[in-house]
């Protein structure tokens, strides 16, 4: 599955379902009128760097859960995949979420994705000597009721909201995994979380 430069066919990201309208980066132009918040979701590779120098002092990840996806994971979960699912906040304030979810197929071939623990996805990546492949970035924005968007909302302690997601295929040796981060609204906003 190559992340081209396809887009489905709904009009504007606004509410949309997690299966319908992916766009790559070269679009959020039109989308996304915030140039700050542009900025944070067009930031290449991975964020864990730049969330840590934006946020100083107040950086910190917390791994939520790191085991089989429970059954009401939504979003594609399968019975036996794997979801790691992670916060970085500054201070009190909630900047990102994000959850990796690894196919049965996926860990069974690559087990230390299992086994990432409480470093970095990022970290965990460099260290290995898989050979890694990425897909380009895709990114919509999910209405409030979608289940990472729930989720990200409520460890926030946000009002429930449509919220930025970004998406990316990994593959390990070929093997297929998928990480998708939730930008909340606080995310590089200066003083906020920082003690």
């Amino acid at each position: 599955m190559a992340a081209s430069d396809d887009i489905a066919t709904a009009a504007t990201p606004a509410a949309a379902p997690a299966a319908a309208l992916w766009l790559p980066g070269s679009a959020l132009n039109c989308y996304e009128g915030d140039a700050a918040l542009r900025s944070w979701l067009l930031t290449p590779g991975l964020l864990t760097q730049r969330i840590r120098e934006a946020a100083g002092a107040g950086y910190s990840m917390r791994v939520l859960h790191e085991g089989p996806a429970p059954a009401d994971a939504g979003d594609g979960a399968s019975t036996g995949d794997h979801l790691r699912e992670i916060e970085m906040r500054c201070g009190a304030a909630l900047w990102l979420y994000a959850r990796t979810r690894v196919p049965a197929a996926t860990l069974a071939a690559q087990p230390w994705l299992g086994r990432v623990g409480a470093r970095t996805l990022g970290e965990a990546l460099g260290e290995h000597h898989a050979v890694l492949e990425r897909d380009p970035f895709l990114y919509a924005m999910h209405a409030a009721d979608a289940p990472v968007v729930a989720r990200a909302c409520a460890l926030a302690d946000c009002a429930p909201r449509a919220l930025w997601v970004r998406r990316s295929v990994f593959r390990a040796d070929g093997s297929p995994f998928e990480l998708e981060e939730v930008f909340l609204p606080d995310i590089g906003r200066e003083g906020i979380g920082r003690p």
